[in-house]
């Protein structure tokens, strides 16, 4: 493994494209030290350094040698309230911005290291994190508040991942938002995915008026119907009965018309594919609007969507975002910008280096960061 990997990494990120989303987003107005791209690197070098961030940990990193020498910021000492107020106040656009650069970017560099379907496949699923109702004035309320103590409120968020990388990101912090049926929807609609993209998700969309607007606004999606699915059979879209792959046995490829509820139907076509799992007999079924991929690359694409659930373990055990570091839905969302940022770099390192594991990833990149900032301290530091 050669050690210029990382620093080769965070060259891609050019400091000219910096400057201009500095300018076009004014995110530096009015400041004089704590400016957006010496935040950004904050964030990311403690990200890279924590297993649990807090504004007193940003502290401790901002005023550390390594991070000058990471950073180039020089001897500027800061508090924890000065970062915190920062956070909730400098604009996150400079973030999001940032962060499209970079799925875009990445991703072309990574293009060639999967099979065709996948690199076609959008996974979009969400995550919530949980925060002291006594702490903030907003939140989602789950369950019942508990008998001693404040309860908690939930934030969540919504992530498009494209291929290996994240796509697109929709925070999510009011009541109704609870429901995936309002916020999955919006979060794909503004995702607004190209017309080769499959879009796959799992049951916590499942209105029929949803299904049919996605189809007439052209949008392709494969996601899964429930175990007490109803329908009528319309034809058989390709014979495939009896058929086996992946471990699993095909049972009908179908044009089909949904119930809407236990009487109304919906007279718009969809398609079903049924199989059932050969190693426990289980029986699903995919419903999708695509009609030209096989029925097994039908299955084979909404397995794909398991990605995301490892992508959500690893940006919450490995990147911290189960541990909010501001009170502010601002803050909140820049640090959530930056956690999907530091996880294309890592899966950028991953994929170079062909690491199995994202924990052993960031371990690795780490590590080599700080053997390349400690021999530049070193040329640094006088003898």
């Amino acid at each position: 493994m050669k050690l210029k990997e990382v620093s080769a990494i965070f060259s891609q990120i050019p400091d000219k494209l910096l400057r201009q989303l500095v300018e076009e987003t004014g995110v530096d107005r009015g400041v004089s030290r704590l400016r957006g791209t010496l935040i950004f690197k904050l964030l990311v070098f403690s990200m890279l350094r924590s297993n649990r961030l807090s504004t007193r940990v940003l502290e401790h990193f901002y005023n550390s040698e390594l991070f000058s020498a990471f950073s180039g910021k020089g001897g500027h000492k800061t508090r924890h309230s000065s970062l915190a107020s920062r956070l909730s106040h400098m604009n996150a656009d400079y973030f999001a911005q940032l962060f499209d650069w970079s799925s875009d970017h990445f991703a072309k560099g990574l293009s060639d290291k999967n099979n065709k379907l996948s690199k076609q496949v959008n996974r979009f699923d969400s995550t919530m994190c949980a925060v002291s109702s006594a702490l903030v004035n907003w939140g989602m309320k789950v369950g019942c508040p508990p008998k001693e103590g404040p309860a908690k409120v939930q934030v969540k968020f919504t992530v498009g991942l494209r291929d290996m990388l994240p796509s697109s990101l929709d925070s999510f912090f009011q009541q109704q938002y609870l429901s995936e049926e309002r916020a999955l929807k919006e979060a794909i609609q503004r995702a607004a995915p190209q017309p080769e993209e499959l879009v796959v998700f799992d049951l916590g969309l499942k209105s029929r008026k949803t299904l049919q607007l996605f189809d007439q606004e052209g949008l392709h999606f494969i996601t899964k119907g429930g175990d007490n699915l109803r329908y009528e059979h319309v034809s058989t879209h390709r014979q495939i009965k009896g058929r086996h792959a992946d471990g699993l046995k095909f049972i009908q490829d179908s044009k089909v018309y949904l119930h809407v509820d236990g009487h109304n139907l919906m007279e718009h076509p969809f398609r079903l594919v049924e199989v059932e799992v050969e190693e426990n007999g289980k029986r699903l079924y995919f419903l999708s609007n695509v009609w030209e991929l096989s029925a097994m690359d039908i299955a084979k694409a909404y397995r794909y969507r398991w990605d995301i659930e490892v992508f959500f373990r690893f940006v919450k055990q490995e990147l911290n975002i189960k541990h909010l570091i501001n009170r502010s839905e601002n803050g909140i969302q820049i640090q959530l910008y930056t956690a999907l940022i530091t996880a294309i770099l890592l899966t950028v390192y991953k994929v170079n280096n062909k690491i199995k594991s994202f924990k052993i990833a960031k371990l690795k990149f780490e590590e080599e960061l700080l053997l390349l900032l400690t021999k530049d301290y070193a040329k640094l530091k006088p003898t």
